[in-house]
Order: C-alpha cells, then structure tokens, then sequence
C-alpha cells in the first residue's frame, strides 16, 4: 500500500516547550523505514497548506498519522477530520475521540462515567493575576494537590512546581500554568505510576516510570523526561489490574490501532486514570510505547507494522 505520513516537524533551533509535541526528523525517518520494511510505500504529506497540496498531487490508500496540529483543544483532530472530508482513511483514533482525549478534564469526566477510577479535580479557569474565584473549587479538594495545563501534552507545562502541598504553591502554579489555558488541578496521587502501551486492542505491557534518585513525590515532569537517562527508571512488566484500567479507558473512548494509557495509585493503592495519549511518541529511542514495547522483546519495525496492519485491515473492513 501507499501510506501518507502527516506530522508536525520541530523547527531548527526549538528552544523551550512550545514545540515539545512536534516530531524530529529522526522520527519521521526511522517511521518511513519501519513502514517500508513492512513492505509498503511512504509519502510525506506533512500538515497545514502543505498537506492539503500533497493530497491533492499524490495518491494514498491511507495516512500514518502523528500530526498533532497547531491551535487550541481541537488541533489534535484537525488531520482525521481534513482526512475523514477528504475520504482518505487514517492510523489512530477518530477525531472525536482524539479531541476528547486532548482536553484532560473532558477525559476525566468521560473516564469517571464510565466508572473508571480517577482523581477527583477542578478546572482553574486562565485568569492571571489569579483571583481567589479562579481557584475556589480547588481549595475544596484535599491537599496536596497536582496542576497541569487541561489541554497540552507531552508534559508540557508540568515541572516540580506542579506539586502543591498547599494553597499558597496552588496560587504560584495555576498563575504560573494560566499562560498554556484552563489548569487541570486534581487531587495529587501518591502511588506508583505506570503507563500502558497498547496496540490493536491488545495491552502490550505495563512499564513502572519511577526516581532514579528515589526523589519524594516524584513527578515524569519535562524536566524528568528530558533528562531520563540520570533521573529516571523503567520496568516493563505486565499487570492484569493495570492493564485492565487501561483497557477500559480504551473501550470508554472507542480507540482505534494504538494508543498509550497513564495511570497512577492513590492513596489507597487503587490504579487511577490519570491521561490517554491516542497519538503516542514514535521517537525509536525516547518514545514511552516505544521504551515499554522494546523492553518486552518487541523491534521498532515490528510495533509499527503492528499499528498498520491494525488500521489497514480496518480500513478494508470499512470498504466492504
């Protein structure tokens, strides 16, 4: 097959965290390769004006799908819905369910109707300077508390200063975190943290993200991401109960071919939803599915491959 690649591409020079979620070239070239080792052909249709040119040029029987867009709580959805118009199917999940994903207090409130189990949270509207209205609902929650943009990802935005063990650091953080939107600011959850790589409806594990440096109420914050190699561990296991939170949070947002699911113990022991990234890291190296995958025993070309024959053969039962 003839498989579109979408994505956003880091600009040279990126320097602080406006452009985390964009990929490398590193990225989109070892995806080509795993794509073409799987026996297909990749063209690089990019986003924005330039995607829509391509597609008008080229012909594709499908997208590969990383684009993460450029806006506000709908950028995620901006490729699966220009594709859906444009009848040309894609990897990953719907729009919809992308969009839902995105905006973690819509998440939250699709998980906990479910009855999935997540922490209980308020939304500090983005007020700056930050009045005591703005963050009233918190302050009913019980301290400490944990504060994140409600919209962005790969732990933009989130640093040590997320952990609140009081109302003043709650102050400090939402006007801190006002500049990304609305802050998410939940109930924090002092348990282990996991995050749960699954692929074509199957969990292919659980990998464990802890301190290296046994730090107290340890935070996967960016400044931990970017520096993993001193700070931080990874143990890939399985795990029935994890993996069964995991799954429900698949099956309540109707997810399609791979996605990677967050979860963290409270203060009970009781795994919590925390986030669903729907469109998952592909970095070969520093990628989470990736790193959990690998640990497993599986090969990049192999995660990949896995990923499109999920969505072709979805695609083919769509055309049928």
């Amino acid at each position: 097959m003839r498989i579109g690649l979408t994505f956003n591409l880091k600009p040279p020079g990126a320097v602080g965290d406006r452009y985390e979620e964009f990929d490398s070239e590193e990225t989109i070239q070892a995806l080509e390769r795993a794509i073409q080792a799987n026996g297909h052909e990749t063209v690089r249709l990019g986003w924005g004006e330039e995607m829509l040119g391509a597609l008008e040029r080229e012909s594709v029987d499908g997208v590969f799908n990383l684009a993460e867009g450029v806006g506000g709580r709908g950028r995620e959805s901006q490729v699966p819905a220009v594709l859906e118009m444009y009848g040309v199917p894609c990897t990953a999940s719907s729009a919809l369910s992308v969009g839902l994903t995105l905006d973690k207090s819509l998440a939250k409130r699709v998980a906990r109707a479910a009855g999935i189990a997540t922490a209980p949270f308020c939304v500090a509207p983005a007020i700056s300077p930050v009045t005591a209205a703005a963050i009233g609902g918190a302050t009913r929650l019980r301290f400490p508390l944990f504060c994140k943009p409600c919209s962005e990802g790969s732990s933009m935005g989130i640093t040590a200063s997320s952990f609140c063990p009081d109302e003043t650091a709650l102050r400090n953080a939402v006007d801190h975190l006002s500049q990304y939107g609305p802050v998410l600011v939940e109930e924090f959850l002092p348990g282990d943290e996991y995050t749960v790589g699954i692929i074509d409806g199957e969990p292919v594990g659980v990998m464990q993200v802890s301190s290296r440096k046994q730090e107290e109420n340890f935070i996967y914050s960016l400044e931990a991401k970017r520096d993993y190699l001193n700070r931080v561990d990874y143990r890939a296991f399985r795990s029935e109960a994890v993996e069964a939170v995991a799954m429900a949070v698949w099956r309540a947002f109707d997810l399609r071919d791979v996605a990677r699911v967050d979860i963290r113990r409270d203060r009970d022991g009781v795994p919590n939803f925390v986030e669903v990234n729907p469109l998952p890291g592909m970095n070969p190296i520093t990628g989470d599915l990736i790193i959990l995958a690998t640990r497993l025993g599986w090969k990049y070309d192999d995660i990949i491959g896995r990923v499109v024959q999920s969505a072709i053969r979805r695609w083919s039962a769509c055309a049928s």
